[in-house]
């Protein structure tokens, strides 16, 4: 785990809008300003349980402007990544970023049932045609 300085970007313009307990809106706003940087979710072991929460990740570092500005404590905590990709990447497989977003682990699911084969769905179809379409 990085933190800012140690990277070769300028977060000064977005610092004021990193709020405490908004970290899937945090790293999203750093992904969408800095095109080139992923967007992470993922499993934080903050010393007493496993939470879900958001993080950065910029030329194979990873980083947290929530944790480094509000929780300097947790910075370092154990992390497990589910999802990462650049803002575009995610998008383009299925995830949505749109307003009030749902966290992506929570979409996966159905990114993964909307990703199935077509040759599967079809096979269903044939097998129980009054399914309709799926």
């Amino acid at each position: 785990m990085k933190t800012t300085g140690q990277l070769s970007l300028n977060f000064r313009d977005i610092l004021p809008y990193i709020y405490i307990g908004r970290c899937y809106d945090n790293a999203l706003l750093v992904a969408d300003a800095y095109p080139q940087t992923e967007y992470i979710e993922g499993l934080i072991h903050n010393g007493e349980e496993w939470i879900q929460h958001a993080w950065n990740r910029f030329n194979g570092e990873e980083f947290d402007l929530t944790y480094q500005i509000h929780l300097r404590h947790l910075l370092y905590c154990d992390r497990r990544i589910v999802i990462a990709g650049t803002v575009e990447y995610l998008q383009g497989s299925g995830y949505s970023f749109d307003l009030g977003f749902t966290p992506l682990m929570q979409q996966r699911y159905r990114v993964n049932a909307q990703n199935c084969s077509d040759k599967w769905q079809r096979s269903l179809l044939i097998e129980f045609p009054k399914l309709g379409k799926l």
